[in-house]
């Protein structure tokens, strides 16, 4: 195993635990992977690609904001703009939207299913000031998964987008649904994962 994906998951996995049981030391935690992640790739010979370095800096803002806690809607807004470049990064690279009918229909599906799942929540919970903010972010996310599904089933980049949208859910679920720690703890691994996968797949790291 690398040494820089050994330092990876060591921080992770701090983060991790500080979020479960020291949250007094999640706050100085929470941003090291992603910090990490941004070294590496400054660290590597050559240019830094300009797309993701934008969407990685967006998620490194969204982090930050989501300590707060009035940062769920700035936080939700620079996640959206890290999707958006992401997205801006797998169209340049190959030329295009990338999207076919059955994978419309079948990611769409799913998407449809779950932004109505928490829009009856937030209309339960009198918090129908989100349902715009989660439409906008449930259709960025999904337009970020179709687009990965240009490249093979089994590689990073599918990956890295499915963990995206995996970890989106989470942390939606995790403050309109049903807050637990076992979920919160999922939003963390999850995001973690997909960012890593997809600074390798862009190779910036």
């Amino acid at each position: 195993m690398e040494i820089r994906l050994i330092i990876f998951l060591g921080l992770a996995a701090a983060a991790l635990l500080a979020k479960l049981f020291f949250q007094r030391a999640y706050a100085a935690l929470k941003p090291l992977p992603i910090v990490l992640i941004i070294i590496l790739a400054a660290l590597k010979p050559g240019p830094i690609p300009t797309l993701w370095f934008a969407a990685i800096s967006f998620g490194l803002a969204g982090d930050l904001f989501l300590l707060r806690a009035d940062g769920f809607i700035p936080g939700l807004l620079s996640f959206l703009l890290g999707h958006i470049f992401y997205i801006l990064a797998l169209t340049h690279a190959a030329g295009g939207v990338y999207f076919t009918p059955p994978l419309l229909l079948g990611v769409g599906s799913i998407a449809v299913g779950i932004f109505l799942y928490l829009t009856r929540h937030l209309i339960q919970s009198r918090r129908k000031k989100y349902i715009v903010p989660i439409l906008l972010y449930v259709t960025v996310t999904s337009i970020l998964i179709i687009n990965a599904f240009r490249y093979p089933l089994a590689s990073m980049v599918v990956a890295g987008a499915v963990a995206f949208g995996l970890s989106d859910f989470l942390l939606a679920f995790n403050k309109f649904v049903r807050p637990n720690r076992y979920a919160d703890a999922g939003v963390s691994v999850t995001y973690y994962t997909a960012q890593w996968l997809l600074a390798i797949h862009f190779r910036a790291i």
